[in-house]
């Protein structure tokens, strides 16, 4: 496994590299496949929230897309809104 940085970032583009640096390509999403999962620009699993299924899935939606929303807009990605990772609340 690769040398993990840890270091206190003072810009966006600071906080992009220190994640990049540890093998996440920033910006995340989440999975349109699991619930709770937080995918970098690769499609690798970067985060999953709630592993053991004890919140509610609205939470765990909500949580998953609020992470996404300030982890991106700290790396310097244009952030919309928090939106939902449920499928049934695709257009």
């Amino acid at each position: 496994m690769g040398t993990t940085i840890y270091t206190n970032p003072n810009s966006p583009d600071g906080f992009a590299a220190v994640f990049l640096a540890n093998n996440v390509e920033l910006p995340l999403e989440p999975s349109s496949e699991d619930a709770g999962v937080l995918l970098d620009a690769q499609g690798r699993d970067v985060i999953t929230i709630d592993v053991n299924g004890e919140r509610p899935d609205e939470e765990v939606y909500a949580l998953t897309a609020y992470l996404c929303m300030a982890i991106n807009g700290a790396g310097g990605f244009k952030v919309l809104a928090a939106t939902s990772s449920d499928p049934e609340d695709a257009p």
